[in-house]
């Protein structure tokens, strides 16, 4: 992972320097499914990352993950978080295109397949692709949320490399 420039950083930081919603607080007063939606729902998940627990497990043409929490809210926003961006990946919704990982994510858009199921206590998701880049690309992606859900906000400021070629 390379450092982004202060220009890409700047709204990050400023991001950053809000207090993240935690757990039963109110997460947004955004409609839900606008980028405000989500980016409340984003915050509050790094916010309270020391809640989440999460399993990847990589298959030949991607991953399969599990993403949980004790915290009834913490899982409701899992399974919130996960829905959403199935369907920003399907509608080629664009989000944090100043990260690589991301700019590729959304640019084989049309190749991933995503399914998931609620679990009591957040979410089981089936991520994968026919073409074996993007099944790394898959792979690499879900390498770096569980970033997100180890290490917060921290995390969140990085740029993320795609696999190459």
């Amino acid at each position: 992972m390379k450092p982004i420039s202060l220009a890409a950083a700047l709204p990050i930081m400023l991001l950053a320097s809000c207090a993240a919603p935690t757990a039963g607080s109110r997460v947004s007063d955004a409609e839900p499914g606008t980028v405000a939606y989500d980016r409340d729902v984003f915050q509050t998940l790094l916010g309270n990352h020391e809640l989440i627990r999460r399993e990847v497990r990589e298959v030949p043409n991607g991953v399969e993950t599990v993403t949980e929490s004790d915290n009834a809210e913490v899982a409701e926003l899992i399974q919130d978080h996960v829905a959403a961006m199935k369907v920003r990946v399907e509608n080629g919704y664009r989000l944090r295109q100043w990260d690589p990982m991301f700019v590729a994510v959304f640019d084989h858009a049309e190749k991933i397949r995503i399914e998931f199921v609620k679990t009591a206590h957040g979410m089981s998701v089936r991520e994968v692709s026919d073409d074996p880049y993007v099944a790394r690309l898959i792979q690499a992606h879900a390498r770096m949320v569980s970033g997100f859900a180890a290490r917060g906000i921290e995390e969140s400021k990085l740029a993320h490399e795609p696999p190459a070629r």
